[in-house]
């Protein structure tokens, strides 16, 4: 299905003016993988289309490889919403505008907006709230020389492996101290600011909607593995049932893992077609041949895109995994209680930023979840809510296959607890953490946990639920109706 192969994604535009972007749906040429690309792109004479990407520059395309359909710039909407807010002195306004900013994924526009609240109402609750938690989080987080030694026995005691560390996060990994030419950073420093990113959303998304977590008094342990296979003999040590995760959080030693996106299987249709091009390239290069413009370019851009791919990688599984761990650490899901894998994995997946959405940030859609959710909608005796909640749906689960519909089906009911229901969804979470610790629940255990919360009749949720996915649509569907 074409959702399946859609492979990366801009996230977003920096320059806040424009009205309207462009939505590009590349054709790798000799190959099934479409990129979906949100920019400016322009159509050159010679049936060629530049395309401005605000992170890595440049691509080149050729026009019969692409669709271009023009599309609302989400930031300049954003923008015009705080600013219209900021006017109109409009608290309410402005505090829909950082929750708007968190799900487009803008963290430096959520505070913006915050700060625009606060100018208006420095008294009001939820913006002292908001104030007080970020005070909390830049405070710093004293060293405990005790996670050093946990990660490094965690880790078999490596000596290749270096600790690096920010705010809140202790990293210890093995990826160099190469630095990228375009961020100046190593990948050990980027994977950081990344996860400085998903902490800080996570703890501001909570309080924004009026739920104060704990703010972690200890570093989060993260690994960070360079290469794929070295990530896959360190998981068979701990789990074949891992080796097919793009990473992982291990609650017994509250350790987040990962690898350097990039290095695994999912990227060798485009490493060998990378390597083919850019050998070409060389050659042509080296002996001047001239007439040859569009291979150079075309292996120009493909360097890109794979950066892309990368990038985009990187950001949903931090995302999901980081989620993971702040769940546990910020008494939202405590490490030591019975949680069902549908509560953890539902949660995970609705604050992952999805590789394939056009404005990744919290809540975003997954074209990839909706799809495994759909697939499985019809089969009501085992898609429906008692089934979820029980956590039957992932213990029923045979194989990977059906794993991923169990994925789908909770996070498909999460996004719609979460934005229909959000106040009773972390109550129902705060029974969770009342289930005798060290234990695994049972299915009718867990049913009554849900119950007691949001009821033992069904049907109406159940019912609302059902509307609420047939409404929900992915960035390309909506722009795809818009252009029909």
């Amino acid at each position: 299905m074409f959702a399946r192969i859609v492979l990366g994604l801009i996230l977003g535009l920096t320059c806040f003016s424009q009205t309207f972007a462009d939505l590009v749906l590349y054709n790798v040429p000799g190959t099934n993988l479409v990129f979906i690309l949100q920019g400016r792109a322009t159509v050159n004479p010679g049936a060629t289309v530049t395309f401005r990407h605000p992170t890595f520059g440049n691509l080149y395309m050729n026009a019969g490889d692409v669709k271009i359909y023009k599309v609302p710039s989400v930031q300049s909407l954003a923008v015009n919403k705080l600013t219209k807010a900021k006017s109109d002195q409009d608290l309410n306004g402005c505090l829909d505008a950082a929750r708007n900013a968190l799900k487009i994924g803008k963290l430096d526009l959520f505070y913006q907006s915050c700060k625009f609240a606060w100018e208006i109402d420095p008294n009001d609750d939820r913006v002292k709230r908001l104030v007080d938690l970020k005070l909390r989080i830049n405070k710093p987080v004293e060293i405990d020389p005790a996670q050093e030694k946990i990660m490094r026995d965690f880790t078999k005691n490596r000596a290749d492996m270096k600790f690096i560390r920010s705010k809140h996060f202790l990293l210890l990994h093995d990826t160099g101290n190469k630095k990228d030419r375009r961020t100046s950073k190593t990948r050990a420093e980027e994977r950081l600011e990344l996860l400085e990113t998903v902490y800080e959303s996570f703890l501001m998304k909570f309080c924004l909607e009026g739920v104060e977590l704990e703010v972690p008094d200890k570093l989060l342990m993260v690994v960070l593995f360079a290469e794929h296979s070295e990530y896959l003999q360190f998981v068979n040590l701990l789990g074949p049932d891992l080796a097919s995760a793009a990473g992982f959080f291990h609650r017994v030693d509250n350790v987040a893992v990962f690898y350097d996106q990039g290095t695994d299987q999912s990227f060798e249709v485009l490493n060998l077609l990378n390597r083919k091009i850019q050998n070409e390239r060389d050659e042509i290069v080296r002996r001047k041949i001239p007439g040859m413009a569009d291979i150079i370019r075309f292996a120009d851009t493909l360097n890109l895109l794979i950066d892309v791919k990368r990038e985009n990688l990187d950001i949903e599984v931090v995302s999901h995994e980081a989620t993971h761990q702040l769940a546990a650490n910020t008494g939202l899901m405590p490490a030591d209680s019975p949680i069902p894998l549908w509560a953890a994995e539902g949660l995970a997946t609705y604050f992952e930023s999805p590789k394939q959405a056009a404005w990744s940030g919290i809540g975003a859609v997954n074209s990839e979840r909706l799809e495994w959710y759909r697939e499985l909608a019809p089969l009501r005796k085992i898609s429906n809510i008692n089934f979820i909640v029980s956590d039957q749906i992932f213990t029923r689960s045979a194989n990977n296959f059906t794993t991923l519909h169990a994925y789908g089906q909770s996070w498909a009911l999460t996004h719609f607890l979460m934005e229909k229901h959000f106040a009773k969804l972390v109550a129902y979470y705060q029974e969770l953490g009342k289930l005798p610790k060290a234990s695994h629940a049972k299915p009718d255990e867990l049913q009554k946990v849900f119950d007691k919360v949001f009821g033992d009749n069904k049907d109406i949720l159940e019912g609302e639920w059902r509307a609420y996915m047939r409404s929900l649509k992915t960035d390309l569907e909506k722009t795809l109706d818009d252009a029909r």
